[in-house]
């Protein structure tokens, strides 16, 4: 006969299997987690970038950009107003001292050359006029102080008689009077003529300076003229490579307005750019590293703008090798400001395994085993990450990214089959 079965005996079973079931679980996810560790716990050689620990200097750098420019570059204005008649050659042409760049229009250059021209004769023949009438007028002077002395001599002479006449009864008193009022007048009248004469001479003299000045300034005036006439053809000034040219044919320049850039290519300078968020930490004086291709360039910085343009720092390099052969015009390239320098520590060639922590889990190559250290890191740059501890020189360490391995103690490396 059958019995119910009771609800306790019902539980238990339930618990049992639901236990079962459980365990089974736990012991599968055991599994595949002892699987997985398995398979992590190795690597293949292959996968793995290996670097030596050394001892040697390091630099810690701040990561830029940088423009390649001509040391010099020189611009060549307009000598004059005037219209762009003809350009003879195009941009980023190389060209040579006294090659010609472009033409402007002469015709009203040369209408104020031929007015200027006329002008100067003109102010000349006033000069002429001048020196003349200052001859006239003093040679009109001279004669009339010359018979001033003559009538004064004459005068002299009659108050001599007159006086004598007096004495023997010829004359009277008021006669020598009259003689000697005559005589003294005389006098007076020729003292007046020779003030005359010296105030004329001084100016007319005044005046014909005045006027020489003037013709000097016209002079001046129409050389200059001529020289701009003649510059009118604008040439190249030195050797280089024509970066810029105006090249509106008809169109009007001022005087002084640029109308070409010449660049020299014998050397070069930097121009440097860097995030603001390193502005307080570039200084004028700091030492630079530019790297070409595989060349490393070294400068220092000459100056630091004092404006910050789209979140842009900029900054201008003197270059150690300003002539060097890599260096060309409007280059793009790398640079690296060294902020910091020491000298004989222990590094490594920088790899993704740095991420600018001060303290990196690193693994130690031994054998065909890596062992994870914790190792303080200090300055980096682009080739080089100092160690301050827990590794020898000698040691190789991997510096590749091994953030999947960082929660091991060891790996084993397998070697790839040759």
């Amino acid at each position: 006969m059958d019995r119910n079965v009771s609800e306790e005996v019902k539980r238990q079973r339930i618990f049992r299997q639901i236990g079962i079931w459980l365990g089974g679980v736990a012991l599968l996810a055991l599994a595949l987690f002892g699987f997985r560790h398995a398979l992590r716990a190795n690597i293949r050689s292959s996968q793995i970038r290996t670097a030596v620990v050394e001892e040697g200097d390091i630099e810690n750098t701040l990561a830029a950009t940088g423009l390649i420019l001509p040391e010099f570059e020189e611009a060549v204005t307009s000598p004059a107003t005037a219209d762009i008649k003809e350009v003879h050659i195009s941009e980023g042409t190389r060209v040579e001292a006294g090659d010609a760049l472009l033409s402007l229009d002469k015709e009203a250059l040369q209408m104020e050359v031929e007015r200027l021209s006329d002008q100067l004769a003109l102010r000349r023949n006033n000069i002429l006029k001048l020196r003349l009438e200052l001859s006239r007028s003093l040679y009109d002077l001279q004669i009339r102080d010359s018979i001033k002395a003559l009538s004064i001599s004459s005068l002299e002479a009659e108050l001599d008689n007159t006086r004598r006449l007096n004495r023997v009864g010829g004359a009277t008193q008021e006669e020598v009077e009259q003689a000697a009022l005559n005589l003294r007048v005389a006098r007076l009248e020729k003292r007046q003529l020779e003030n005359e004469l010296r105030t004329k001479q001084q100016s007319i003299q005044a005046e014909l300076r005045e006027s020489e000045l003037e013709a000097q300034i016209q002079e001046r005036s129409l050389s200059e003229m001529q020289r701009k006439l003649a510059q009118a053809d604008i040439r190249a000034p030195r050797a280089g490579v024509l970066t810029w040219i105006r090249k509106e044919i008809g169109s009007s320049v001022r005087e002084g307005e640029q109308l070409a850039k010449v660049a020299g290519l014998s050397s070069y300078r930097l121009e440097g750019s860097i995030a603001d968020l390193y502005a307080g930490r570039i200084q004028p004086g700091m030492g630079v590293q530019v790297r070409i291709n595989d060349s490393l360039l070294t400068g220092a910085i000459t100056n630091v703008r004092p404006t910050v343009v789209n979140d842009i720092l900029s900054f201008d390099v003197r270059l150690d090798d300003p002539r060097h052969p890599l260096l060309r015009p409007n280059l793009r390239v790398e640079v690296y400001v060294v902020t910091e320098r020491r000298e004989k520590v222990l590094r490594v060639a920088n790899g993704p395994a740095f991420d600018g922590q001060s303290i990196r889990k690193l693994f130690v190559v031994e054998g065909n085993k890596a062992f994870r250290r914790s190792v303080p890191v200090g300055l980096s740059n682009f080739d080089y990450v100092e160690l301050l501890g827990e590794v020898q020189p000698g040691e190789r360490v991997i510096i590749s990214d091994m953030s999947d391995y960082e929660h091991l103690k060891q790996i084993t490396i397998k070697q790839m089959a040759q």
